[in-house]
C-alpha cells in the first residue's frame, strides 16, 4: 500500500473542504451578482436625480450655487456606491485566491496519486509552503494597492465631474446672458416702435383738429356773410 506523506494528507483534506464549500461559494457568487445589480439600479436613480435637479437649478437665479449643491449630493451617493463595489470586489478576489489555492492542492494530490513511490514528501511540502507564501504575499500586495488606485480613480472622476459641471454652468450662464441681452434689445425696439406710433398718432390727431377748426371757421364766415347780405326788394 503506498505511503501517504504529509502533503498528500493536507491536499486530501483541502479537496474535501473544497467540495463541502462548493454550494456556499455558488451562493456567495449569486449574492454578489444581485448586489451589483442593485448598485447599478441605485446609480441610475442617482444619475436621473442629478439630471432632474440640474434642470431645476437652471430655473433659479443662483444657478451655480444650486448646481454645486446637487452635484455634491450626487458625488456623496456615488462614493457610497463605489465603496460597496470595492467591498464586493475584495470578497471576490479573496474567493478567487482560495480557489487557486485549492486548485494547486488538487494538482498536488493528483501528482501524489500518480507517483506513490516517490519519497519527496518533505521537499514537496517545503516547496508547496514556499510557493503558497509567495502567492499570499503577492495577493496581499495587490489588495493593499487596489484601494489606493480605487481612491485615486474616485478622486479623479470627482474632479472631472466638478470641472464638467463648472463648464456647463459657465456655458448656461452665457446663454442666459445672451437671452437677456436679446430680450432687452427687443424691448427697446418695441418701445421705440410704440413711441414712433404714438407720435404719428398725435400728429394725425393734431392735423384732424386743425382741419376741424378750419372747417368750423369757414362755416362761421359763411353764416356771417349770409346774415350781412341785404334782403331783396319786394316787387
Amino acid at each position: 500500500m503506498p505511503r501517504l506523506n504529509t502533503v498528500t494528507v493536507l491536499v486530501l483534506l483541502a479537496a474535501s473542504s473544497l467540495a463541502h464549500a462548493a454550494s456556499g461559494k455558488t451562493s456567495n457568487a449569486q449574492e454578489r451578482t444581485q448586489a451589483r445589480a442593485q448598485i447599478t439600479l441605485e446609480r441610475k436613480d442617482s444619475e436621473a436625480r442629478l439630471a432632474n435637479n440640474e434642470k431645476i437649478c437652471y430655473q433659479h437665479f443662483a444657478v451655480t450655487d444650486c448646481l454645486q449643491k446637487v452635484r455634491r449630493q450626487y458625488n456623496t451617493e456615488e462614493r457610497a456606491l463605489r465603496q460597496r463595489e470595492l467591498a464586493i470586489n475584495a470578497q471576490e478576489r479573496d474567493e478567487k485566491t482560495a480557489n487557486q489555492r485549492d486548485a494547486r492542492a488538487n494538482k498536488q494530490s493528483d501528482f501524489e496519486r500518480k507517483h506513490p513511490t516517490l519519497d519527496g514528501g518533505a521537499l514537496n511540502q517545503s516547496d508547496l509552503e514556499q510557493r503558497q507564501k509567495e502567492h499570499d504575499e503577492q495577493a496581499a500586495q495587490r489588495s493593499s494597492h487596489a484601494p489606493k488606485r480605487n481612491a485615486q480613480s474616485i478622486a479623479e472622476q470627482q474632479q472631472r465631474r466638478e470641472q464638467d459641471a463648472a463648464r456647463r454652468a459657465t456655458s448656461q450662464a452665457g446663454k442666459m446672458d445672451s437671452k437677456q441681452r436679446t430680450l432687452q434689445r427687443h424691448n427697446e425696439d418695441r418701445a421705440d416702435s410704440i413711441s414712433e406710433a404714438q407720435e404719428e398718432y398725435d400728429a394725425k390727431q393734431e392735423a384732424a383738429q386743425r382741419k376741424l377748426e378750419a372747417h368750423e371757421k369757414r362755416m362761421k364766415e359763411q353764416e356771417g356773410k349770409r346774415k350781412a347780405a341785404p334782403l331783396p326788394v319786394p316787387q
